[in-house]
């Protein structure tokens, strides 16, 4: 796991973040982190040794250094320096949102968060999922662009011969692929999914069979495939084999949220190195999982304005199908666990 760890944390500074460019080179670089748990120790290891003979570098643990001395390099840095924050949980400098602010001052900034979260025998499984594959991911998501934009008929089949449908079409497709060449240097990893949602939610219908949701604790929670039905993007459950924790879910969204459970927002994941088999805990990196799932809440960032703000949009979870197939307009995209495009 040393070597991969090595190479992939290089790849993230050197592919990714690009710090050796013409343009990155002679500007600082900060790799932040914590020693609270093992993947954090792990990824600042192997950070710090990427880093340890570029003169502009500097290493720092979060837990022995001063929070208002911290802000304040932060806030110094110039344009086109870089940010990697490693963390167990989530760094806090007070109400300093970090990650914001260096986008904002046009510093580059990525992050791999909640760490602590990770169960210490996934840790390779996390390791895996960070290898570089951006070239792939935007190969595939130019591809995946190409058929949904002119796409009208989405069709998803899972485990026990259910099948949802979404006709009429689809917003504009968004990408996360570790390309930050036309964008803002920054993300959270693992990397690797397409995301968009329907044009018209009522002509998203039909049943998907689940086999994972995350529980309060944002931690994924494998279990028993159990079955859901959505019409005109509302979920329900009536399978007897719908595990108490997930109906509690759904009735904390629907007390918040008008007596409804939204189904949103379609997601690809396009991460070959995390899968049904190969497990992440929390939900934050599981959702870059190679196939499809879908979000439930009506709070979406991106597309927020097809909802008026007087409607209340509190939450956005992940929940994840036993995908079969994945196909538009009668074209298979997925299959036996694959991208077929």
């Amino acid at each position: 796991m040393k070597e991969k760890t090595l190479q992939n944390t290089h790849d993230i500074l050197y592919k990714n973040l690009t710090i050796d460019s013409d343009i990155c080179k002679d500007f600082p670089v900060i790799c932040i982190y914590d020693t609270d748990s093992l993947l954090s120790r792990t990824l600042a290891e192997w950070y710090i040794q990427n880093l340890k003979n570029r003169n502009t570098s500097e290493c720092i643990d979060f837990n022995n250094y001063q929070k208002e001395d911290l802000k304040e390099k932060l806030l110094s840095l110039p344009e086109w320096s870089s940010v990697v924050l490693v963390q167990s949980t989530n760094f806090r400098l007070d109400d300093f949102r970090i990650r914001l602010h260096l986008k904002n001052a046009g510093v580059g900034c990525i992050e791999h968060n909640h760490l602590g979260y990770i169960p210490d025998e996934q840790a390779e499984n996390y390791i895996d999922s960070l290898e570089y594959r951006s070239d792939y991911y935007e190969t595939l998501s130019d591809t995946m662009q190409e058929i949904f934009e002119p796409g009208e008929n989405l069709k998803v089949t899972t485990s026990g011969g259910n099948t949802l449908t979404v006709e009429w079409g689809f917003e504009e497709i968004k990408r996360n692929t570790g390309d930050y060449s036309n964008q803002y240097r920054g993300g959270t990893f693992p990397i690797g999914e397409n995301f968009t949602e329907a044009k018209d939610f009522s002509r998203v219908n039909g049943k998907l069979t689940l086999y994972a949701y995350p529980d309060e604790r944002y931690q994924v929670q494998f279990c028993e495939p159990f079955e859901v039905e959505i019409k005109e993007s509302i979920l329900s459950c009536s399978d007897p084999k719908c595990p108490q924790k997930f109906r509690e879910l759904m009735d904390q969204i629907a007390e918040w949220e008008d007596g409804e459970v939204y189904v949103r927002e379609l997601w690809f994941g396009m991460n070959t190195g995390i899968s049904k088999q190969k497990r992440l805990s929390h939900v934050g990196a599981f959702e870059r999982v190679s196939g499809f799932h879908i979000s439930l809440g009506k709070k979406h960032n991106i597309y927020r304005k097809k909802f008026p703000r007087s409607l209340t949009q509190r939450f956005h979870i992940d929940v994840f199908p036993d995908v079969e197939s994945i196909s538009v307009d009668g074209k298979m995209i997925f299959e036996d666990g694959k991208y077929v495009v």
